[in-house]
């Protein structure tokens, strides 16, 4: 078999799964009573995949979730790339985003017993690339030259020990998601298809150690050693501190967060990273949420020879309309001051994105997105012969 005939028939395989999904999910719509977590199996068969299992009787939990999603591209690229969108980087072609698995033992934090818990995640699709970690863990599990742009990541792995002191005190070891940025690598908790360009330029994954402390309703702090942004062993010997803190009003209404990392990237050459992210969140009114979102970041040889900065500001601007519908807008202003995160030549990248999500199940979020991206400085465009794009998405997310 060649590898064009290879490639059409995953292709033929994808579309099939997507199509069988999309059929259970029609014959089994009526409309939801409320937006309450639900899994799919658990609406479907009266049990979840936990109980299904049988790991309930282990006190372990397992779900996952499916995103499956078409990013319209007018220009029609001969690469079929985006260019420097992420994650939904593929232009004009149905592709599975993620397909999530987890295994947990939760914590109950408010015990007052000494607990030991976990996770381990594994996720497969076309995000998965900009998941894995350098080294010996997931970057070479399958060969794209197999699977074209889907890959397998194994983004979470850690066991978390919980100690009933003060208010208590979790701590992880092992390899867990980034304490730095707003939007989430799961497609699940974020309202827009795409990303933003601070989000693909922040960790998203760190391997090490991480406490967690709440002081009380208002404060809670973190602080850890973990080896670099996206690394497991490849610079074992490159450590950072990473930590930071939330703080945020009785009423749970207006809140700042910050976090940061900082140390070596590398172990064989001068590399500091100082990286850190602000957030402040307000609701305007009950339904009406604004965030604010600021990121920095410098480090030294992020090219042989030559330091980098790069510093952001994402607003975000969502409203509840009910139950099932809300909606969103986005504004970025992404600047690379050196060329290092997106391309070889320094510039600006700004984008504007209005977003809905309809979750017409408790499990089931539909998500249409249009975005506008320009460029000064670069033209990362169309093959690179552009500096401006427009795109229409449209995925849906399942949880099960």
């Amino acid at each position: 078999m060649t590898k064009l005939q290879t490639a059409q028939s995953q292709s033929l395989i994808l579309l099939r799964l997507i199509k069988g999904l999309a059929l259970i999910l029609l014959g089994s719509f009526v409309p939801a009573a409320s937006a309450q977590e639900q899994s799919a199996f658990k609406d479907l068969t009266g049990k979840d995949l936990t109980q299904l299992t049988g790991l309930n009787a282990f006190d372990l939990t397992v779900g996952g979730w499916a995103t499956a999603g078409y990013t319209y591209n007018p220009l029609h690229p001969a690469d079929r790339s985006n260019g420097t969108v992420q994650f939904n980087n593929r232009a004009n072609e149905l592709t599975l985003h993620q397909l999530g698995l987890f295994i947990e033992k939760p914590l109950d934090r408010s015990s007052q017993n000494w607990q030991l818990g976990g996770r381990f995640e594994f996720m497969f699709g076309t995000d998965t690339p900009n998941t894995q970690a350098t080294g010996h863990w997931d970057s070479r599990l399958i060969s794209q030259q197999d699977l074209r742009y889907y890959d397998i990541a194994l983004p979470q792995a850690y066991v978390e020990l919980y100690a009933p002191l003060g208010n208590g005190i979790s701590t992880k070891v092992g390899h867990f998601y980034s304490i730095l940025g707003y939007e989430s690598v799961p497609s699940s908790p974020n309202l827009f298809v795409s990303h933003s360009y601070s989000m693909k330029s922040s960790p998203f994954t760190m391997s090490g150690v991480l406490t967690s402390y709440t002081v009380n309703d208002m404060l809670s702090v973190q602080a850890g050693a973990v080896t670099g942004a996206d690394n497991l062993d490849r610079y074992a010997g490159a450590w950072s501190f990473t930590g930071g803190f939330s703080l945020e009003n009785q009423n749970h209404t207006r809140g700042f967060t910050f976090s940061i990392l900082d140390g070596d990237v590398d172990d064989t050459l001068p590399s500091h990273l100082t990286y850190y992210y602000s957030m402040l969140h307000q609701d305007l009114t009950t339904d009406l949420h604004y965030v604010l979102q600021h990121d920095y970041g410098e480090q030294q040889n992020a090219l042989p020879g030559q330091h980098a900065e790069w510093y952001s500001l994402v607003h975000y601007l969502t409203y509840d309309l009910n139950q099932q519908w809300s909606a969103g807008l986005r504004a970025e202003w992404f600047h690379d001051d050196d060329g290092t995160r997106f391309s070889v030549v320094p510039g600006s990248y700004y984008d504007i994105s209005a977003g809905a999500n309809w979750k017409p199940r408790a499990w089931l979020t539909i998500r249409p997105e249009l975005r506008y991206d320009w460029a000064v400085g670069p033209k990362p465009f169309n093959v690179e012969t552009r500096n401006n794009q427009l795109l229409l998405s449209l995925d849906a997310v399942i949880r099960f």
